[in-house]
């Protein structure tokens, strides 16, 4: 199975731009029927706290269903999830390649901004997709290893990242992302976006990390996809032999729900 980091440029709360950018970008990823595309954090609007833009975003699911069913494809897709009286969660929402919806990751960690607009998630989703077990994750959430650790314990495989991470602390995103997939001996691969709205630049930086922290595949600036070939016998061969995952202490951990699909 292959992950693809699907890196757009979105237009500031231009929707309907969006979503054909989005199918531009993912026609010429070179994905192949079955694998797993990832798109960066609210890849429709780009990251924003205004209820009024998420609300032209119509029937978000249904769009990104079309979308993987045309092809054949696993879609992770970041979105403001509608939850009621006009309020959002900021989401991923996961995709199967007949089109069903098998999970929405509602962030846990919201950064200081959004918690006026947002509610936070307070679960994790350890996904089957065949073959690997794939965690979603959102942008902020990357900065709590806590987080991934209890993903990892419940037995995530793959972390699949959705990203608007600012140009500013690139060198962050950069060097955590690298942490992550080795304290966790697992795969990651993350969408960020590029591009610029209002308040911030953004310098893309999508990548594809093995078991081993090691980057197969990292994109600079511009609008392009890169792809991580996940490789069941790397992981299962590194968490063998050497064992720092089975040398944590339980005690040390806490408690969050867990969906699994």
């Amino acid at each position: 199975m292959r992950f693809i980091a699907v890196q757009t440029a979105p237009v500031w709360h231009d929707v309907l731009e969006n979503r054909r950018r989005i199918e531009g970008a993912i026609d010429a990823s070179g994905f192949r029927a079955g694998d797993y595309l990832v798109l960066p954090e609210m890849c429709e609007t780009g990251w924003t706290t205004d209820i009024s833009a998420l609300a032209k975003a119509e029937n978000s699911v249904a769009w990104f269903a079309s979308v993987a069913r045309a092809r054949g494809v696993w879609l992770q897709a970041g979105f403001g999830e509608p939850r009621g009286e006009g309020r959002y969660s900021n989401s991923a929402v996961v995709i199967g390649p007949l089109g069903d919806t098998r999970a929405v990751y509602r962030k846990n960690f919201l950064f200081p901004s959004e918690r006026d607009s947002f509610e936070a998630g307070a679960e994790l989703c350890i996904l089957d997709v065949g073959g690997t077990k794939v965690c979603p994750m959102v942008c902020y959430d990357l900065r709590f290893p806590e987080l991934w650790r209890l993903a990892s314990r419940a037995g995530a495989e793959v972390f699949a990242m959705s990203s608007s991470w600012p140009a500013v602390r690139h060198e962050h995103w950069r060097a955590l992302l690298v942490a992550r997939a080795i304290e966790n001996q697992a795969c990651v691969i993350a969408a960020n976006r590029c591009g610029r709205d209002p308040s911030n630049e953004y310098a893309g930086g999508s990548v594809a990390l093995s078991v081993l922290g090691v980057r197969i595949d990292e994109a600079n600036a511009e609008e392009r996809s890169i792809t991580l070939p996940f490789d069941r016998a790397e992981l299962d061969a590194w968490r063998a032999k050497f064992g720092a995952l089975r040398d944590r202490r339980e005690s040390l951990l806490g408690n969050i729900a867990i969906t699994r699909v």
